[in-house]
């Protein structure tokens, strides 16, 4: 970063240039951050209103759909984009030769979506389920029109107006789904909010983007998108499997209905992940990857600290009030998912110390053993579950929890091998928070269940949970663990990740 700033400044000899690309660059992260954020909520509330309406067959059939679908946009959505994005130049052959590759991998992943999926649905469960998974086709058809020009506003600093294209969307995709469920459309409403956000987004985007597609004679360039892409591509499907093993295990083995109730325990930390994870995961990776070897350790000790004083209180906070939760924003109907997302808090340690191994293997140039990790994902999520089917779905979330704990060792003892942290670093730094967060969990969590708080309110019970839960974590911290608690909040106050200040004519990175 720093090298790249001082050529903007040799170049231009205007030392505020440089500064000018690094706040659009600052201003186009935070747009986009908040509009993922601002999505979440949306999504999550229709969600919510979703899992009220529709029966929970209904529901669970329409999340296995939508998973399908989500898998058959990697290919659309992975690899081009990047390409264009890192080039130093637009080049509008490249974009419009990349358009119609895309408009290509759309139409066949749409028509694959048809030959495959629908009838493995239509004798799977059931006609239904084939038309709903038949309708989505449209999705990635509409992504894939959209994301050269989405690709365009990027490179050009519009994350403004691509956060307001993206939230549009959300928002009447939304209002479609609820109103048409409220009109007794069933498991059709989600897909018409669906298709309508997408579609949406899709035309907004377009229309604001001065990038047009022109006839392309020239595909010299078709062998340097390929080429690009497919790595990405594999990246994310091994990445997508290794996240979905156990959502695809609950859907092909134990049905729709139990899937759904799966997807609602999930729905909360997925929520979670997405407004605390992603953010920081983006920031680390920035940081990680501008200190020397020497400050390495430290530096990953500290925002694995950061995170893990924060994050971890959330999600064994979630897991102790998860009957109360589960009842006011889902409702009674859905209790099952409640047992589900009070045993998937205990795998909290382990989502924070292990969140940010592959962008820590990545900053230091080594992405193959990134993809390594990805692989000991997949093959440890999907093998354990798929054993404790024969137990049912509470089986396979335990066996999931397990899973989790022995993927965080073997992932530790890959980087410790080529980096030199080991798991032994992380839990050193962590322990003092999970502790507390456990001892947190465990006592709203009898107060919850043996209904020692003589409230019958719902609401104010959630309330009275969540404030007792902030009382005994901080009190936690304060008497047992307070140097270091404090030294955590410290780093919060300076900037947590390392300058790099360079003179004469080189600017801050």
């Amino acid at each position: 970063m720093a090298r790249l700033l001082q050529q903007s400044v040799i170049l231009t000899g205007n030392v505020f240039q440089p500064m000018s690309l690094k706040a659009k660059s600052i201003a186009g992260a935070f747009f986009s951050l908040s509009a993922n954020g601002f999505a979440q909520i949306i999504n999550f509330i229709v969600y919510a209103i979703m899992a009220r309406i529709l029966g929970v067959e209904e529901f669970g059939l329409v999340a296995i759909c939508l998973m399908v679908v989500e898998f058959c946009n990697l290919f659309v959505t992975v690899g081009i984009s990047q390409n264009l994005i890192q080039r130093k130049e637009w080049d509008n052959d490249f974009a419009s030769l990349s358009f119609w590759v895309l408009m290509v991998v759309s139409a066949g992943i749409a028509a694959l979506i048809f030959a495959v999926a629908v009838p493995i649905a239509y004798y799977t469960y059931s006609e239904l389920a084939a038309q709903l998974i038949a309708a989505l086709a449209i999705i990635p058809i509409s992504n894939g029109f959209r994301l050269i020009h989405k690709s365009k506003l990027e490179r050009e600093f519009q994350n403004k107006k691509l956060a307001a294209y993206d939230t549009a969307g959300v928002i009447i995709g939304g209002i479609v789904s609820v109103v048409t469920a409220l009109q007794g459309f069933g498991a059709w409403a989600i897909i018409y909010g669906k298709v309508a956000q997408s579609v949406v987004s899709t035309a907004l985007t377009c229309a604001k983007s001065d990038f047009r597609p022109q006839k392309v004679k020239d595909k010299s360039h078709l062998p340097e998108i390929i080429s690009f892409s497919k790595p990405l591509i594999a990246m994310s499907f091994v990445n997508f499997f290794s996240q979905k093993t156990s959502n695809i295990v609950i859907a092909f083995f134990l049905g729709a209905a139990t899937f759904a109730y799966s997807s609602v325990a999930r729905q909360g930390f997925s929520v979670i992940n997405n407004l605390t994870f992603q953010p920081l995961n983006r920031i680390a990776l920035a940081g990680l990857a501008r200190v020397d070897e020497l400050r390495l350790k430290k530096t990953f000790n500290r925002i694995v600290s950061m995170t893990a004083i924060f994050v971890t209180p959330i999600y064994f906070g979630i897991g102790a009030v998860a009957h109360p939760f589960i009842d006011l924003v889902f409702g009674d109907k859905w209790t099952s998912s409640a047992y589900l997302l009070s045993i998937l808090a205990i795998m909290a340690p382990t989502q924070v110390m292990a969140y940010y191994l592959p962008n820590l293997l990545i900053s230091r140039g080594l992405p193959g053993q990134a993809f390594k990790l990805n692989m000991i994902n997949l093959v440890v999520n999907m093998a354990l579950p798929i054993m404790a089917v024969p137990w049912g779905l509470y089986a396979v979330i335990v066996a999931l929890v397990v899973a989790n704990y022995v993927t965080v060792i073997l992932k530790f003892n890959v980087v410790k091998k080529h980096l030199g942290i080991g798991i032994s670093d992380a839990i050193k730094h962590t322990w003092m928070f999970s502790l507390a967060g456990f001892t947190m969990f465990a006592s709203v969590l009898y107060l919850e269940r043996m209904h020692v708080l003589p409230i019958t309110n719902v609401f104010l019970e959630l309330a009275a949970l969540v404030g007792i839960g902030a009382i005994i974590y901080g009190l936690i911290l304060l008497l047992f663990f307070r140097q270091k608690t404090f030294s955590v909040i410290g780093e919060l106050k300076r900037n947590p990740m390392p300058k790099k200040v360079v003179k004469d004519n080189q600017v801050e990175a």
